[in-house]
C-alpha cells in the first residue's frame, strides 16, 4: 500500500468508531459541504479547511473501498505526493502542499449535494409496474433514462438496471438493455451542470462558460441518442427487449433544476456554477423531502446522511487523489520551471487532446485523472478556455461510452452480467460517428469566435 493510504489507514484507526460503515464518515461530508457554501457565500477563510473533513472522511472509509480503486487512488496519491517532496526539496512554496489538502472540495461539494437528489427520484419509480417490450419500449428508456442520469449521474443507470435485472427475474440484461443505459449515461457528460464531467472541467478549465458549454454539447448528446435510437430500431433483437418507461413523477426534476441553473446563473453570474450547482441541489431536496414528508422525509435525510454518502467513498477518495495527483504535477514542473504546452491551443490541438483522452479511456485511465493532467498541461497555451472544456468534456462523454474498463461498463459488467467484448463491438459505429462529429464541433466552434 502507497504511503498516503497508509498514513490514511493509521487515521482510520484513531478515529474508528466501530465495526461496518462509521456513521461519523457521513456527517464529515456533510460538514465539508456546508463549509465549502459558507465560505462561498458567507464568510470567506483558508480553503484548506474545508478539505479537512473529506480528508478523516476518507481515511474512515477505506475499507469499504474495493482493493482494486484502492491501487488505482493510492498510485495517483503517492505520484503526486512524490511531485510535492521533490518540489518541496527544490525550494517550491508550501502552498501547492494546501492545494492537495483541499482535495476539489468544490466538485465534491457538488456531489454531495446532487446525491441527495436521489431520495426525490426515487419517489416517482415504481418497483412492481409491468414493464413493455419492443423497439419504443427501448428507445423510451434511453431518453427518459439521459434525463435522470443527466442529474443523478451512475445512480439512475443502474437504478433503472435493477428495475429490468428484476423484471428478468436477475437474469443478465439483454445486450441491447446493457447498451441503452450506457449511451443514456455517458451522454450526459457532453452537457449536464448536474454531471461529474461539468464539475471538474470547469475547474480544469478556468474560465469557461457554463452557457457555452451547454449549448454546444447538447446537441452532441442529441445525436447521440437518436443514432443509439437508430441502432435499436435496425435491431431484430430489441423488439423481445424489455423497457422502462419512467413516467412524468421521474422526467419534471432535471428539467426544472435544469432551468434553476440557467436561470439562477443569469441572475448571480458572479456566484460559481459548482456552487449554485449544489445549493439548488440541497436546498430543493430538502424542501421538497420536508413538504411532501414531513417526518418520514426528514428520516429519509438522516438515513441518506449516515449510510447514503458514505457509499461514495470511491468517488470521494478518486477525486482527492486527482487533487494530490494535479498538485503535485504543478509544483515539480513550477520547480524545474518545465512547460510542455504547445505554443497555441486552436481547434487542431483540440482535436488532437481529445483523440489523446479517448485512447487514454480506452486504456483504463479514468477521466478524472486525464482531464486534471490536461488542464494541468494545457493551462499555459490556452487563450479561449471554452475551447478547452469542450474538449474535456468530449474526451469524458466518448471514452467512458466506448472503453471497456471505464466506471459505468465494469458497474454494467458485473452488477448485470454484461460483456465487455460485446460492448466493445456493439460501439464500433458509435465512436466512429461521434470523434469526427465531435471534431467537426471543434473546428466550427472557433471558426464562429472569429467571426
Amino acid at each position: 500500500m502507497s504511503s498516503p493510504l497508509c498514513f490514511l489507514t493509521c487515521l482510520r484507526r484513531w478515529l474508528n468508531t466501530g465495526a461496518g460503515t462509521p456513521p461519523l464518515a457521513g456527517w464529515l461530508l456533510l460538514l465539508a459541504l456546508v463549509l465549502v457554501l459558507t465560505n462561498a457565500l458567507l464568510i470567506d477563510f483558508p480553503a484548506w479547511v474545508a478539505g479537512v473533513p473529506l480528508w478523516v472522511a476518507t481515511a474512515l472509509l477505506i475499507p469499504q473501498i474495493k482493493a482494486s480503486q484502492r491501487r488505482q487512488i493510492g498510485g495517483l496519491m503517492l505520484v503526486g505526493v512524490a511531485g510535492l517532496v521533490f518540489a518541496a526539496w527544490q525550494g517550491s512554496s508550501a502552498s501547492y502542499w494546501l492545494k492537495a489538502v483541499e482535495g476539489n472540495q468544490m466538485l465534491l461539494a457538488m456531489i454531495i449535494g446532487v446525491s441527495f437528489l436521489r431520495l426525490v427520484a426515487l419517489a416517482g419509480m415504481s418497483a412492481t409496474e409491468r414493464l413493455p417490450q419492443g423497439v419504443q419500449a427501448l428507445q423510451k428508456t434511453l431518453f427518459s433514462t439521459h434525463l435522470i442520469a443527466s442529474v443523478l449521474n451512475i445512480s439512475a443507470a443502474l437504478i433503472v438496471g435493477d428495475r429490468l435485472a428484476h423484471a428478468r427475474q436477475h437474469q443478465p440484461l439483454q445486450p441491447e438493455q446493457g447498451m441503452v443505459l450506457l449511451r443514456a449515461f455517458s451522454a450526459c457528460a457532453f452537457w449536464s451542470p448536474f454531471f461529474a464531467a461539468m464539475g471538474l472541467t470547469l475547474l480544469s478549465a478556468p474560465g469557461a462558460q457554463l452557457i457555452t458549454l451547454v449549448l454546444f454539447g447538447l446537441p452532441l448528446a442529441l445525436v447521440a441518442l437518436l443514432f443509439s435510437a437508430w441502432e435499436i430500431r435496425r435491431n431484430p433483437a430489441a423488439e423481445n427487449a424489455i423497457g422502462y418507461p419512467l413516467r412524468w413523477s421521474s422526467l419534471w426534476m432535471p428539467l426544472v433544476l435544469a432551468v434553476l441553473v440557467i436561470v439562477s446563473h443569469w441572475i448571480w453570474p458572479e456566484l460559481a456554477v459548482l456552487t449554485l450547482v449544489t445549493l439548488i441541489a440541497i436546498v430543493f431536496s430538502l424542501i421538497w423531502l420536508l413538504l411532501t414528508r414531513g417526518g418520514k422525509g426528514a428520516k429519509d435525510i438522516v438515513q441518506h446522511i449516515r449510510v447514503g454518502l458514505p457509499g461514495m467513498c470511491s468517488e470521494i477518495a478518486l477525486f482527492l487523489g486527482a487533487a494530490v495527483l494535479a498538485a503535485g504535477v504543478s509544483a515539480s514542473m513550477n520547480a524545474l520551471d518545465i512547460s510542455v504546452a504547445p505554443d497555441q491551443f486552436g481547434a487542431l490541438e483540440a482535436c488532437v487532446t481529445l483523440l489523446v483522452l479517448v485512447i487514454a479511456a480506452i486504456a483504463g485511465m479514468h477521466p478524472v485523472t486525464s482531464v486534471v493532467l490536461a488542464g494541468s498541461l494545457l493551462a499555459g497555451s490556452v487563450d479561449d478556455p471554452n475551447l478547452l472544456g469542450l474538449t474535456f468534456l468530449m474526451g469524458w462523454a466518448i471514452g467512458v461510452g466506448i472503453s471497456p474498463l471505464s466506471g459505468i461498463q465494469l458497474s454494467l459488467q458485473a452488477r448485470f452480467g454484461m460483456s465487455a467484448r460485446a460492448m466493445m463491438w456493439a460501439n464500433r459505429y458509435y465512436a466512429l460517428l461521434m470523434l469526427p462529429l465531435c471534431c467537426a464541433t471543434l473546428y466550427g466552434y472557433g471558426y464562429l469566435i472569429t467571426l
